[in-house]
């Protein structure tokens, strides 16, 4: 039997590498308990003294650990970490916030007149919601450029009667603000609500015929034709300004309303009404204007007409304009001189733009004086 030392007394039931014992016969005895660098479960056998049967011997104890870590503020992975404190939802639009699949959010500003509409989208041209101050109006996909839409595609009105402006393809007039009143354009033509402007259209033709015009009727044909051919509105309202050996031309235009003005295609006036024109002749050059707008000067127009309107001839007509023979004459004006040229006093005080000479009614130069009625 061997004697054990008071001073390590659980020494022997140890293993060496955890034995330390002085030679004064004191002890230091380190033990990390559940430690393990691997995370998982550790077992440490620490001596316990026990009473045990005869109070001789030590018993061990078992002390198991289940290697659960901490988590950290860094790793937002883990339960407990604070990266994830929200509800999960997302910010409804409203809040002050711009959130995912939001363009703008002024919160209780949000509203489809101002820059933030109230479902948090900018507030732009085209989207049918009017941005007061900036769009003058905004009807979405109908904003179109083509004349008479509500809104043009920049957000302001499109092309249309009364904004001033002539779209000649469907208005002959647009004084705005002043349309369907009494105060009328420089020329003093009146335009009406439609925009349409109160006046009568007139032209001398580009083509030139002999006597044999088919009569009055296919001599207001040609001018129809004319008028068609150059792609003027209402073309069939135009007729030939002719006289016979018995109808007077005054009399084929009695219909025309004496209120209204005469102008040339290309918009000049040139006459007050029908009853100044023939009694006082055009204003200015004349009837200058085909109706193509190109100008014409001292060109033979047929007429057999007389200042004031009546038959100047009861024989120059060619046959009632149904006569290329040249044993017939036909009267006929100088439609238009220029007020630059020294014969134009004269050719202004005696008229000759409608009765200036006769022509043989087989010549191919007689133009016609096409005016609207």
């Amino acid at each position: 039997m061997f004697k054990r030392s008071r001073g390590c007394r659980f020494c022997l039931l140890l293993p060496l590498s955890s034995l330390a014992c002085s030679a004064s016969g004191g002890s230091n005895l380190e033990v990390s308990a559940g430690t393990s660098t691997t995370g998982g479960p550790t077992t440490s056998e620490i001596p316990a003294p026990t009473t045990g049967v005869g109070g001789d011997g030590p018993t061990t104890t078992t002390a198991t650990t289940t290697g659960v870590t901490t988590a950290t503020d860094d790793d937002p992975g883990t339960s407990g970490s604070t990266a994830d404190s929200t509800t999960g939802g997302i910010s409804p639009c409203g809040d002050g916030h711009v959130d995912p699949g939001e363009e703008c959010d002024d919160g209780p500003g949000n509203a489809d007149h101002l820059f933030c509409t109230e479902a948090c989208k900018i507030n732009v041209c085209g989207d049918g919601k009017l941005l007061v101050n900036w769009e003058i109006c905004d009807e979405g996909p109908a904003n179109s450029d083509q004349w008479g839409s509500l809104c043009g595609k920049n957000c302001q009105p499109g092309p249309r009667c009364g904004d001033g402006k002539l779209q000649p393809e469907f208005e002959s007039c647009d004084l705005g603000p002043d349309n369907g009143g009494t105060k009328g354009d420089e020329q003093e033509i009146l335009c009406d609500a439609s925009c349409k402007a109160q006046q009568l259209r007139g032209f001398v033709t580009a083509a030139m015929f002999t006597g044999d015009l088919g009569g009055l009727f296919g001599a207001d044909l040609k001018c129809q034709a004319a008028a068609a051919a150059a792609g003027l509105a209402e073309p069939k309202r135009f007729h030939a300004l002719l006289s016979t050996g018995d109808l007077d031309a005054k009399a084929r235009f009695k219909a025309v309303a004496a209120s209204l003005p005469y102008v040339l295609v290309t918009g000049k006036k040139f006459a007050d009404n029908f009853t100044v024109l023939v009694e006082a002749g055009p204003l200015e050059d004349g009837i200058s204007i085909t109706e193509t707008g190109a100008a014409l000067y001292e060109q033979h127009a047929a007429t057999n007409t007389a200042p004031g309107g009546s038959s100047f001839s009861p024989d120059q007509h060619c046959q009632g304009w149904t006569s290329a023979d040249a044993a017939y004459k036909a009267r006929v004006g100088l439609n238009a001189v220029s007020v630059d040229a020294p014969e134009w006093p004269v050719w202004q005080n005696t008229q000759a733009w409608i009765s200036a000479l006769s022509r043989p009614c087989s010549q191919k130069e007689f133009r016609l004086y096409c005016l609207e009625i």
